[in-house]
């Protein structure tokens, strides 16, 4: 374990807990918006995208901007750009203080994730998580994911992701009004098929609609109701349990917060978007988070230089409004952690 990672996240963790920081520590990055499913909660497997940034472009834009130490990549689905080790690499070898790099998978390609996961990991970064969408039992799982024999590679894929050394990976479940009360039906599928699985290796979150997944025509939280989402995460956070690791800190603070959220349609504490953390696309467009479809900027405009954007006046106005509340309101784990972090001194 190399200590200067932790540090870093540490320090301006700490920081952005007073003052809004110049460069964020936090990046999520959708690299392709291609998706091989027809997921029912999400319009990305429809897009069809053109002109997605290159990896000569990704590969300046970390050179440019390389104090990341936390990346989430993204997508649509991130095995289906052949080059998706090296853009890995790009993030890895440019962000000396990286601490963890994170991507999503919805695990149908089992070969191909295993193979450049196994590439990723013998790059040496220093966490390296996964996770595994799986929405439900076999059948309701392929139901909402629109894709017959899906969730068999999906447990497939985690199957073996869990056998490569240095790599964490979880189950990701989301709750809608398809699979509300699901959960233990999902678990008690999944460990038929890996009978010392725990209930720490799901991940349970709750459906938003937004900037990322393009998906607000679908009125996804008119047709499930707040009590009922409420109720299932409640459940969860019983059956995951207490526990002193960072990562489980972090999805109990999650979890916590969701009823305040659904009840009161605001956002439980003091959003870190465009504070600590901002969101990029697959075409290099800036924007404060993945559910605020407020473009900032684009790296393109500006040589891949984010620190431009991130220090422009027109972002710094954004920010202060979001932290007033003055924007969509979410509670979604990709802009919900770095905000969990960024209010420890005044967490409501």
């Amino acid at each position: 374990m190399r200590i200067r990672p932790y540090a870093a996240l540490a320090r301006r963790a700490a920081r952005a807990n007073l003052a809004r920081l110049d460069f964020p520590y936090k990046l999520t990055f959708a690299i392709t918006y291609w998706c091989n499913y027809r997921c029912t909660t999400c319009n990305i497997w429809k897009m069809k995208p053109r002109d997605e940034l290159s990896l000569e472009e990704i590969r300046r834009f970390f050179e440019r901007s390389n104090r990341f130490v936390w990346v989430d990549v993204t997508g649509g689905e991130v095995s289906l750009r052949k080059d998706f080790p090296d853009i890995c690499q790009a993030v890895i070898e440019n962000n000396e203080n990286l601490l963890l790099l994170h991507y999503p998978t919805n695990g149908y390609l089992t070969d191909q994730v295993v193979r450049y996961t196994r590439e990723i990991a013998r790059m040496g970064p220093e966490k390296l998580i996964i996770t595994v969408s799986t929405d439900g039992d076999e059948a309701v799982n392929d139901a909402l994911r629109g894709v017959p024999g899906g969730w068999r590679r999906q447990i497939e894929t985690f199957r073996r992701l869990r056998e490569i050394p240095g790599v964490d990976v979880v189950l990701g479940m989301t709750l809608s009004q398809q699979n509300v009360d699901h959960f233990p039906k999902a678990f008690a599928a999944a460990r038929r098929e890996i009978p010392d699985l725990a209930y720490r290796d799901f991940h349970v979150n709750i459906v938003h609609e937004g900037l990322l997944l393009h998906n607000a025509d679908l009125s996804l939280r008119a047709s499930v109701t707040p009590d009922a989402l409420a109720r299932a995460s409640e459940s969860y956070a019983r059956l995951r349990g207490f526990g002193l690791h960072p990562v489980n800190f972090l999805e109990r603070a999650y979890l916590k917060r969701v009823r305040r959220y659904l009840e009161t349609g605001r956002t439980p504490m003091r959003c870190h978007a465009l504070r600590s953390s901002c969101f990029v696309d697959s075409w290099g467009n800036v924007f404060p988070c993945t559910i605020y479809e407020n473009k900032i900027g684009s790296l393109r405009e500006h040589d891949f230089d984010l620190a431009a954007i991130w220090q422009s006046e027109k972002t710094a106005k954004l920010q202060r409004e979001i932290w007033g509340g003055q924007c969509p309101q979410c509670w979604t784990p990709c802009e919900a952690y770095q905000s969990i972090l960024g209010n420890l001194i005044r967490p409501s």
